[in-house]
């Protein structure tokens, strides 16, 4: 097996077989891999992921209040960049295109694009560029990381910025993987890089390191709207991703949990740290 992220051809350091965290493929399991080299974790087999996105509970709408709040923190961290108001932004990955809406009530112009949504199919969303381009839980998607930098690259503006939001790859231990279902999320995370090596790969594109944040964005201050509540939450049911968008139903287990209450009212200041959200800028000039 050949790293598609680095090129090392070595033996893997480490195996595992993955169930997937999606409710309608539940009973499939998938290989994973870990790189030698770069330690980033791949996807073994080929599979048609158009079928496993044809159930993909995240292409549902997606904007309901706890979604705007999650949403405020994207923001937040692309103005703590410099992105001023009436930037023009591409979600790339948009989904249902939630981020995009949001985006529109919150003084940005934005775009969205997604292979596997109807609405935002269009690729010429691609033709065009833009003062900051988001990709959240995209890279870890596609068939060719190194291939989807080259092509941001070409969408940024110079000046501007890029956005990506992934799992860590060297926060997975593969010797636990039912601990790690949503960062691994089978079949359909093909390649996670670790941090080092998305910092890395991303400064090799030309672009300078703004800031990494060690949490996902879904991460608030708010009582009950923090990541490390939302992995509890998802535990007490079928801890599936589906659960995270049905109807929100609180059980007796979930009740008379003490931790319920710790991660709901204090579950911010110690959120999981298997994701992160790395912030580049592209030059504003090429190099001679």
């Amino acid at each position: 097996m050949s790293c598609v992220v680095c090129g090392d051809t070595r033996a893997p350091s480490e195996v595992a077989d993955v169930s997937s965290n999606v409710r309608a493929f539940r009973d499939e399991t998938f290989a994973v891999w870990r790189c030698a080299g770069c330690r980033s974790i791949h996807a073994r087999d080929e599979v048609d992921l158009a079928h496993y996105y044809a159930c993909y509970p995240m292409h549902g709408d997606g904007g309901g209040a706890a979604m705007r709040a999650f949403f405020g923190v994207q923001r937040r961290r692309l103005r703590a960049a410099g992105l001023a108001d009436g930037a023009n932004v591409l979600d790339y990955g948009c989904g249902a295109g939630a981020f995009v809406r949001y985006l529109e009530t919150a003084r940005v112009q934005a775009t969205g694009y997604d292979a596997y949504a109807q609405a935002f199919a269009d690729r010429g969303a691609l033709a065009r560029s833009y003062d900051a381009v988001v990709v959240q839980d995209v890279i870890e998607h596609v068939a060719d990381p190194n291939a989807l930098l080259v092509e941001l690259d070409a969408l940024v503006r110079p000046g501007g910025l890029v956005l990506i939001g992934t799992p860590d790859a060297d926060a997975i231990d593969l010797s636990r993987v039912r601990r790690f279902t949503h960062a691994l999320h089978a079949p359909y995370h093909r390649h996670i890089l670790p941090r080092d090596e998305l910092v890395r790969r991303g400064e090799g594109v030309g672009w300078s390191l703004v800031r990494v944040y060690r949490s996902h964005y879904a991460n608030t201050a708010q009582p009950f709207l923090n990541a490390r509540f939302v992995h509890h939450y998802l535990r007490s049911r079928d801890n599936t991703l589906d659960a995270a968008l049905d109807p929100p139903r609180l059980g007796l287990r979930l009740l008379i949990d003490p931790r319920t209450y710790v991660f709901g009212l204090f579950g911010a200041l110690a959120p999981p740290r298997e994701d992160i959200c790395a912030v580049f800028r592209k030059p504003t000039a090429t190099a001679p």
